[in-house]
């Protein structure tokens, strides 16, 4: 921590006559120095747990958020929505093995192309 000053300076031109007012009171009954420490105290304790605060909300959140993921998980279990981790991986990797632009081998082939069908596409 550096060395403390004496004394601070306020420009009091910079303040509204409200504010001025306040402190002027403050400052002719000498209890300035102690009106804004308590005011800084106050302020650093409510930053504080309001810090607090906001990391249990977030915890709460992330425990609840847990809580509706198992539940989600047993009524898919329960509908047969989800399988052994193993299918899904064995469905997972097939269909890496697939990849675009491969031929397909098809014994029947049906259906015909049109000179219409064609033309719309001539611009290719």
């Amino acid at each position: 921590m550096s060395e403390r000053q004496n004394a601070f300076t306020i420009k009091t031109n910079q303040l509204s006559d409200e504010v001025y007012d306040v402190l002027a009171k403050y400052a002719k009954s000498r209890k300035l120095g102690d009106y804004i420490s308590s005011l800084i105290v106050r302020e650093l304790h409510s930053s504080s747990s309001s810090q607090v605060e906001q990391t249990h909300r977030t915890e709460e959140l992330l425990e609840h958020i847990n809580s509706e993921l198992q539940e989600l998980k047993q009524l898919a279990k329960a509908n047969g929505f989800v399988g052994k981790q193993e299918e899904l991986e064995d469905e997972h990797s097939e269909s890496q093995i697939l990849k675009e632009g491969k031929v397909a081998d098809l014994e029947q082939v049906s259906g015909s192309l049109d000179d219409d069908d064609l033309e719309e596409y001539s611009d290719f």
